[in-house]
């Protein structure tokens, strides 16, 4: 779907023809779910906010007002309900230390050569998994949903130097914990 029928098809709920939601639903809900699996882990916990999230969306559509496009919107919408599914479990998370210098280069080749890809899929997995849920938001919309910094700075309120910084130390992490994974595996 094209902005400009996305628009079109919102103007027409905005106006009472509220049935048409459905495909906005149909539209953005495997990537609303994705984003949200990432912040909350659980997939019952993702499927759960997903749902609130199309729910409010619905009753606050008469509330968007174009300024973004309606993903951004959304998916604001979305890590809002999913930070605060997390503030409810009180969901603990790993804390790493920035200033240990055994961080290995950001070269991705150098990644490559030290694992096949399954392993490395796994390892990243893994990594993802120990990042607080606000940095693996980032970490997820940005490179894998190419969300770009100035929708993350609508979604999550940071500003663009916020929004980058963080990104970074998520990168940093990353490796951190790639490279003492590496050394767990081989010695």
């Amino acid at each position: 779907m094209t902005k400009e029928e996305e628009i079109l098809l919102i103007s027409k709920i905005k106006a009472g023809d509220t049935y048409l939601y459905k495909e906005l639903v149909e539209n953005h809900s495997s990537n609303v779910f994705n984003l949200i699996k990432g912040i909350v882990s659980s997939r019952e916990d993702a499927e759960e906010v997903a749902q609130d999230v199309f729910v409010k969306a619905f009753f606050s559509i008469k509330s968007f007002r174009e300024e973004s496009s309606f993903s951004t919107w959304l998916y604001r919408i979305a890590y809002n309900m999913s930070i605060s599914k997390i503030r409810r479990k009180k969901r603990d998370y790993v804390p790493i230390d920035f200033n240990n210098s055994n961080i290995i280069s950001e070269d991705s080749s150098t990644i490559d050569n030290m694992y096949d890809k399954e392993l490395l899929f796994t390892i990243l997995n893994h990594a993802l998994l120990q990042l607080d849920p606000k940095d693996k938001f980032l970490v997820l919309s940005f490179y894998l949903y190419d969300k770009s910094i100035k929708e993350l700075m609508v979604i999550t309120g940071l500003n663009e130097s916020n929004v980058k910084v963080r990104l970074h130390r998520c990168r940093i992490k990353i490796n951190l914990l790639i490279n003492n994974n590496r050394e767990l595996n081989y010695g």
